[in-house]
């Protein structure tokens, strides 16, 4: 049994991991497969069985409910399955697809399974069923699409979003790199935790160059909040410079994302921003930790972050060093001023970068969290991701290999200082973009 999809971190002291679960959860966004499907002894090949029409009937009712389980499923689901699960599934569909609307396609597999399609308010979600002894004995989701939907359309979706927004989507060649779609592609935002991959890009340098390898051993000095998990493990924790890293893109970990710019430098960083091409490196150097961005947001650090503003990128690295541990701070919402920035068309060039020259681990490790529900993910033959989020931001960018040889990247921005942003509903949009782009989904039986 799999757990929720978790699309991206939350930054912010308030949220720890096991509360950011609840909250997703409570969100819809557990559009996996956590229905168990109950073994059952294999079976010669026989004609299938009439009863998958009824099954797939069962799936419609308990999709627009209420229906009792026991009346769909049979014995040993029902004991496997928490109808409190099965209704965090079925309210994650509804928020992602709207109301489902009847079952429009069902086409046996095998004696005792089947794949159903069913339509949505916004979308066709295939369900692969279990039956047996009359009963459902297994639910899977695993597909979806939206008909008649275009890169257009969602692009003018995100457009309409509350807030200001930037999206680019860029093809990868052999000649460079041709844009498929852009929104304000140049301007300039609050990109939260995707500021990580600027870090990823000089480790994966280094270690390309020599100079430091995976198995380098640190100690884990730079606690803060969370995101991550590192911040309650023992101070001064061994860790690999793999571990850090992975850590730090897997599940944003703030901790290890410090320990490691404080063991890079900010020599090292700000050589890697203007590397990658970004068209205003200054926005990024000194390249903060998330200590020193919680800590110049404090109202109590007032004089010191108008000085910072005020100071160019030498004067802010000084400024930083002397401050010292007065930045470990709790974080306050200012996201136009102490921040991360780029442009949609900065992240965009990092990951060409990263595409180009990237080590196999830095791959490896781009790709432990999807970012999308991994119906949607499994078209892809390489999905590398990194999210960002906080009150009034949202960023997702990723780097894509079809499973034709194609190569993508794309990069999103929402920024709403007023307020937050709808997180399942950007995730649902970058769904259905990157499912345009892999193309159609594969025939199925």
């Amino acid at each position: 049994m799999s757990f929720p999809f978790v699309p991206s971190e939350v930054e912010g002291p308030a949220r720890r991991p096991h509360q950011l679960l609840a909250t997703i959860a409570a969100l819809g966004l557990a559009i996996t497969s956590p229905i168990a499907h109950a073994q059952t002894p294999p079976v010669p090949a026989v004609t299938p069985s009439p009863a998958f029409d009824q099954g797939a009937a069962s799936v419609l009712a308990l999709l627009r409910g209420p229906a009792s389980a026991s009346d769909i499923f049979n014995p040993a689901f029902v004991a496997a399955v928490p109808e409190a699960q099965l209704a965090q599934v079925v309210a994650g569909l509804k928020a992602q697809h709207g109301e489902a609307q009847a079952v429009v396609a069902v086409r046996p597999m095998d004696a005792r399974s089947a794949s159903v399609d069913i339509r949505f308010d916004r979308a066709i979600v295939t369900f692969t069923i279990g039956m047996l002894d009359g009963k459902l004995s297994g639910l899977f989701i695993t597909g979806t699409r939206t008909e008649g939907d275009s890169l257009d359309k969602i692009a003018a979706d995100i457009a309409a979003l509350s807030g200001r927004t930037g999206l680019v989507v860029q093809k990868l060649t052999d000649k460079g790199a041709e844009t498929v779609i852009a929104r304000n592609a140049d301007e300039r935002f609050a990109i939260a935790s995707v500021f990580k991959l600027y870090v990823l890009a000089e480790i994966d340098r280094a270690v390309r160059a020599g100079e430091r390898k995976w198995s380098d051993v640190l100690p884990l000095t730079q606690k803060s909040h969370p995101s991550g998990i590192s911040q309650d493990w023992p101070d001064n924790a061994p860790m690999t410079l793999q571990t850090l890293a992975t850590l730090m893109i897997s599940v944003s970990d703030n901790s290890a994302t410090d320990t490691l710019i404080a063991a890079i430098g900010q020599k090292r960083l700000a050589a890697i921003v203007r590397a990658s091409g970004h068209a205003q490196p200054s926005d990024m150097i000194p390249l903060l930790s998330t200590q020193q961005v919680t800590g110049l947001k404090m109202p109590a650090n007032t004089g010191l972050r108008d000085r910072f503003l005020a100071a160019d990128d030498a004067a802010q690295t000084r400024l930083l060093a002397e401050a010292g541990d007065t930045l470990r701070l709790k974080n306050l919402n200012q996201i136009d001023t102490i921040e991360w920035f780029a442009s949609p068309a900065d992240i965009a060039r990092l990951l060409a970068m990263l595409e180009r020259e990237g080590d196999p681990v830095t791959r490896a490790i781009l790709k432990i969290n999807p970012g999308i529900p991994p119906v949607n993910a499994g078209r892809w033959g390489y999905l590398g991701y990194k999210g960002g989020s906080e009150p009034g931001i949202m960023a997702m960018s990723f780097l894509l290999r079809s499973k034709t040889g194609e190569r993508y990247v794309v990069s999103a921005l929402v920024n709403n200082p007023a307020a937050d942003i709808d997180q399942p509903g950007f995730v649902t949009l970058m769904a259905r973009l990157l499912d345009q782009l892999a193309g159609p989904p594969a025939t199925r039986p």
